[in-house]
């Protein structure tokens, strides 16, 4: 994972920390922090609401921009590009004004700080970006069952095939995530293949499906070494083997000992499933929590 932003201060003129947000590896001492940007005030009372400045110190970069009487102060390395974290830090002022504009500028705000509370959502959201999980198998083996199981909608036995990709919105709320999931659903059919290694670019997860059977466990041997292997060695793969309810099933143990012959080190891990089945959704959002905890520890 890369973050352009090492971390980002919300806060008073006088230097009360409203909202504080740490993306780097390293802990920050937020009241030499606070005291430090303090010292900006004599420079805030220069800028316009639309500025967006920047100062450097040996270490870091720093960019501040006012809302009234709130500034946004954001630390990044030196290194990074000004334009991208300017853009960033546009998304954020626009969220912010959007959600607290209003309360703040009509002068009615307390100073109480708990109402920013929930704004840390956004800002993982606008710095992290969202987590992207691709759904990718053959055709006919459940991709699209097991969307919509973790979403909670309507399972729909007939099948359906999808055409290309479709994009689901998921909050990450619901499995105790604080960020957006973006679910992606390939198409399995072998005329889409052509084009999953540039669609899988960005992804975090992958939820590689099987219908447990024979006819699906070598293809998908074959997804394994030439697409996943070959494009995405470092993207995490989660092995599905889904239509456990039907009969000569493959079990999970053994998909896993044939799929490790391609992904040796890490092993991938198999579980089983039937995606038609309700009583399996907080097993796949289990399952979908635990990989995101490994790849965002």
């Amino acid at each position: 994972m890369i973050t352009l932003i090492q971390y980002i201060n919300i806060l008073t003129r006088d230097g009360k920390s409203l909202l504080f947000r740490n993306y780097g590896s390293s802990d920050v001492d937020r009241d030499l922090l606070a005291g430090f940007l303090s010292a900006f005030s004599g420079f805030m009372k220069e800028i316009s609401q639309s500025d967006i400045k920047s100062t450097a110190t040996d270490e870091f970069k720093y960019f501040y921009t006012i809302i009234e009487e709130i500034l946004i102060v954001v630390c990044a390395d030196l290194t990074d590009e000004d334009a991208a974290i300017n853009t960033k830090i546009t998304t954020i002022k626009v969220k912010f004004v959007e959600e607290y504009g209003k309360v703040i500028k009509s002068g009615e705000w307390s100073g109480n700080r708990t109402i920013f509370e929930g704004f840390g959502r956004e800002l993982d959201d606008v710095i992290l970006g969202e987590i992207k999980v691709s759904i990718l198998g053959l055709g006919g083996v459940g991709k699209t069952t097991l969307l919509r199981l973790i979403c909670g909608e309507k399972i729909n036995l007939e099948y359906q095939p999808t055409i290309n990709v479709d994009i689901t919105n998921y909050d990450g709320a619901e499995i105790g995530v604080n960020r957006s999931i973006m679910l992606w659903d390939f198409a399995g059919q072998s005329n889409y293949r052509a084009l999953w290694p540039s669609l899988l670019d960005s992804t975090d997860i992958v939820l590689l499906v099987l219908d447990s059977s024979y006819e699906s466990l070598n293809p998908t041997k074959e997804i394994l070494r030439d697409i996943l292997e070959k494009h995405y060695k470092d993207t995490l793969v989660i092995g599905i083997a889904n239509k456990q309810d039907l009969p000569n099933r493959l079990t999970p143990k053994f998909c896993e000992r044939i799929l490790s012959e391609v992904r040796k080190d890490p092993p991938i891990q198999v579980y089983d499933m039937v995606a038609i089945d309700p009583n399996y959704r907080e097993k796949i959002r289990a399952i979908l929590r635990d990989a995101i905890s490994k790849v965002y520890q």
